[in-house]
């Protein structure tokens, strides 16, 4: 099988030791392509670089919330300056109301960056979490074309209204949780040209899963016994949804 990583940070893996590692262990599980994103100016070079490097990492570059705080005036032309230069999506952006930042500037960033990923046709990665109802009321105003919705932990009565505003859907190791039922749910409801699976790497956020790109397999193994269709189906499905998804990146 071959597979498609919807959202990574191989950037923040200790060593370059360990990132060989990884990078050599997903190659060997049949992992095709990553998406490795960029959560602030200091780190938007090295995912440069690793793309520029490793065949089959696409860059992503944006302000994560979290980060708002730490960042220094001009980052926003810095943005359009390296998506300019290197071919890549936007991301990762967004909003976070479980963590203690301003809700107004948070969503002065993401509107920000949402209307310089439509300026350049870029697709965006988005994190959201516990702002889900500000997160659409943005996307509805500002329009920005495809975009996708990483680690979803949204409702699945939300899915239609954001699959009409262009996201797609991407599925974690979380979903290995039998308690997260709304997860599941939301699962089941996916569109299947909307789908696909990530692991956050070098991040693990399910116990008892292979960290790394490699884990991918896990995740899609996890959904199919979710969803009901086989683990090649999906890898299949999801590997066309992620060429979907990056094919206007440019290049």
């Amino acid at each position: 099988m071959v597979y498609f990583d919807a959202h990574t940070h191989l950037q923040n893996y200790a060593s370059s030791g360990k990132l060989d590692g990884a990078l050599e262990a997903a190659a060997a599980a049949g992992v095709e392509t990553m998406l490795c994103n960029g959560t602030r100016v200091g780190d938007w070079e090295k995912v440069a670089e690793l793309a520029a490097k490793r065949k089959g990492i696409v860059p992503c570059f944006g302000l994560h919330p979290w980060l708002l705080k730490v960042a220094a005036p001009g980052w926003l032309e810095a943005l359009e300056t390296i998506l300019l230069r290197v071919p890549s999506c936007v991301g990762e952006i967004g909003l976070d109301g479980g963590k203690n930042a301003s809700p107004a500037r948070q969503a002065i960033a993401f509107t920000a960056q949402l209307r310089l990923a439509k300026k350049l046709g870029r697709p965006a990665c988005v994190h959201c979490v516990k702002a889900w109802g500000p997160m659409l009321e943005i996307i509805k105003a500002e329009r920005p074309g495809i975009f996708m919705l990483h680690s979803y932990g949204g409702s699945p009565e939300m899915m239609p209204e954001f699959t009409a505003l262009g996201a797609y859907f991407s599925f974690s190791g979380a979903i290995m949780d039998s308690k997260r039922e709304k997860l599941r749910a939301a699962l089941k409801a996916v569109p299947a040209d909307r789908v696909l699976f990530e692991t956050e790497s070098p991040e693990a956020d399910a116990p008892g899963w292979r960290a790394g790109p490699a884990g991918i397999a896990d995740v899609v193994c996890a959904a199919s016994a979710v969803i009901g269709r086989t683990p090649e189906e999906l890898a299949e499905l999801s590997l066309a949804n992620g060429k979907k998804f990056i094919k206007h990146i440019g290049g």
